[in-house]
């Protein structure tokens, strides 16, 4: 057991799965404070503000994020191929640590726009998954490639798990009387900055060898390619039909636990944190041991099938309680569902093309969460739960389209633009 723990401690990739651990702590301390930041009748816009507003600013403030990493992201690579990948994970680091340092301003002085600006910088300097998983694979080879990204997966798991946890617990008034809303956001900042501390422990994976062209256009043709390239188009269509059902949910359901059932920012990260839990399952064995059974597109095809049943027993409004079991059966679906696809993707693309799917992947997921925030501020005025029925809608046509998929050959399974 001792020689074990040096061994792990020995790790150079240590750093790397401490920084996706914090990092993605990071991001999970946000959603259960965000939601009373808005709604709340002495949150950031005042009690005078109509829900509708509420809605939309939170929503907006929630689109930032993504929209601001969809653009970050193919630069951040493309440094990284520059400059090296600790240079560019500093970067990262350093813009998360002033990002969540101004929210916090933001929220201590009601400053709307600083709190979009802030959520901004922190997604335009969101790459550092991406990256990290670069550098594993630096470093990595065939015999060790696999379990070393599964780490990297199992890090950010639970830093989603104990994130809600966190942002619950620092904005609990009733544990320390200075903690607030702010708290957690100052929390999060700290924990940026010691991410800088622990990535000096960090020896460079790669030594540039040539200049890289960095420019926005190609996260644009991230989006655009995949639809234009035959063999990959139906699978595309029903990834992004995925997401798009699996962020109604996420990025909504706080709201709705909060004016369904008063939900208090301690119940909402216990809420999230269960489902994190399950995310954490979903993320490590579970898709191996199904896919022992199975094969993959009927696995992913019975997982989003699951998940479409928890949604809709959310919905009917049975019990308080189906929500929270429905919520935690969301977690352990939709990340075996996402590790699943992930996989079908790699195995639609020759070797030559494995970045550049990996790429499609991550764009889709940054587009589709910028969107259904803004959807769901005006949806849930129609009625609190269509924008879950929405997510339910969604995940059920892409359930039907995995039905009619056909793996393609992968000779033919290649972009037609130039990239």
């Amino acid at each position: 057991m001792v020689s074990r723990f040096k061994i792990y401690l020995g790790n150079p990739l240590l750093p790397l799965y401490m920084l996706i651990l914090l990092d993605h702590m990071g991001l999970g301390i946000i959603f259960p404070i965000l939601v009373p930041i808005f709604m709340d009748s002495n949150g950031i816009l005042g009690p005078e503000a109509p829900d509708l507003l509420k809605s939309f600013w939170y929503s907006a403030t929630l689109s930032i994020f993504p929209i601001a990493m969809f653009f970050g992201a193919t630069v951040l690579g493309g440094l990284s191929d520059q400059l090296g990948r600790k240079k560019v994970l500093m970067i990262c680091l350093l813009g998360a640590a002033v990002g969540y340092a101004l929210s916090g301003l933001a929220v201590d002085t009601n400053n709307l726009y600083l709190l979009i600006f802030s959520r901004g910088l922190a997604g335009l300097t969101a790459g550092s998954m991406p990256i990290a998983q670069a550098a594993v694979i630096d470093i990595s080879d065939d015999k060790n490639k696999a379990g070393n990204i599964g780490l990297v997966i199992l890090a950010a798991s639970f830093g989603f798990l104990f994130g809600p946890l966190v942002g619950g617990f620092f904005a609990n008034t009733k544990i320390v009387s200075w903690f607030s809303y702010s708290t957690p956001l100052y929390f999060s900042s700290l924990m940026a900055v010691i991410n800088l501390v622990l990535l000096r422990l960090f020896q460079e994976t790669f030594i540039p060898k040539k200049v890289v062209s960095v420019s926005l256009k190609q996260s644009l043709s991230f989006i655009v390619d995949p639809f234009r390239t035959k063999s990959i188009r139906f699978l595309a269509s029903i990834y992004l039909l995925m997401q798009l059902g699996w962020s109604f949910y996420f990025q909504f359901i706080a709201v709705y636990l909060l004016k369904k059932y008063d939900f208090t920012s301690q119940h909402i990260a216990l809420f999230m944190s269960l489902m994190g839990f399950g995310f954490a399952l979903g993320s490590g064995w579970i898709p191996r041991l199904i896919a022992q059974y199975l094969r993959d597109n009927l696995a992913a095809l019975g997982c989003l099938a699951i998940a479409t049943l928890s949604i809709l027993a959310t919905v009917s409004d049975i019990h308080i309680s189906i929500a929270w079991f429905a919520s935690f059966a969301l977690g352990v679906t939709m990340a075996a569902a996402y590790s699943i696809m992930i996989k079908l993707f790699s195995n639609s693309v020759s070797e030559e093309k494995q970045g550049w799917i990996m790429g499609v992947s991550e764009a889709i997921v940054a587009v589709t969460w910028a969107i259904t925030p803004l959807l769901s501020s005006y949806l849930e005025n129609v009625a609190i739960s269509i924008p879950l029925v929405f997510s339910m809608g969604l995940l059920l046509i892409s359930t039907i389209m995995l039905i009619y998929w056909k793996p393609v050959r992968l000779e033919i399974a290649e972009p037609t633009s130039d990239l």
